[in-house]
């Protein structure tokens, strides 16, 4: 798999776990839900972004080394 491709399942996976956790606190709404998305959801996708941002950088640094290999 490239690192794009990972990247963008990923990013959908992350999209995805939003789209559900919006979705489960229509019915879910106490101090529990809260505390569990500051401690749980919050968390994740702030590590999913940097996640995201280190493939990207992993991505340009694969591409340069391509380039760099390639016979002239």
């Amino acid at each position: 798999m490239s690192v794009t491709s990972a990247k963008m399942k990923l990013a959908s996976a992350a999209r995805d776990l939003r789209i559900k956790w919006e979705q489960a606190t229509e019915s879910w709404k106490d101090p529990a839900s809260r505390a569990f998305e500051k401690n749980h959801v919050d968390s994740y996708e702030s590590q999913v972004r940097n996640s995201l941002k280190a493939m990207e950088s992993i991505g340009e640094v694969l591409s340069a080394m391509r380039r760099d290999c390639q016979d002239d």
